[in-house]
């Protein structure tokens, strides 16, 4: 079981992804705004889940500051805009992967889980 920050403003889609991952056995924490997520930094996540456009602090602000901090927790990139730009942006950010909206459970577990095997 692995300990998760979703970084998510929508709610219903939020919901969607916390169930998907705590049916696969994770522990999900949800934080519906960039803000709250920093907030929360100083706990320590196995992977964070973070949306790339949020108002407020952006999904690619927590991104760089969690790297900023030093933090090596691996982050999934989710994203309602799938352009090249999009991915290439959250990646030099220090996102390990990109996802984009919509997305199949499947492809989520399988990023998750990728992402978690590749850090030990």
């Amino acid at each position: 079981m692995a300990r998760i920050l979703l970084v998510e403003d929508e709610p219903l889609v939020a919901h969607l992804v916390r169930r998907i991952l705590e049916r696969a056995g994770h522990q999900v924490d949800w934080a519906a705004s960039g803000q709250a997520a920093l907030e929360r930094l100083s706990e320590p996540y196995d992977l964070l889940v973070c949306d790339l456009v949020m108002p407020g602090v952006s999904g690619l602000e927590v991104i760089q500051k969690v790297r900023a901090l030093g933090l090596s927790s691996p982050i999934l990139a989710l994203s309602a805009s799938v352009s090249e730009r999009s991915r290439q942006e959250a990646l030099e950010a220090g996102a390990q992967a990109f996802l984009g909206k919509p997305f199949e459970s499947q492809a989520l577990l399988a990023q998750v889980e990728a992402l978690l095997a590749a850090r030990g």
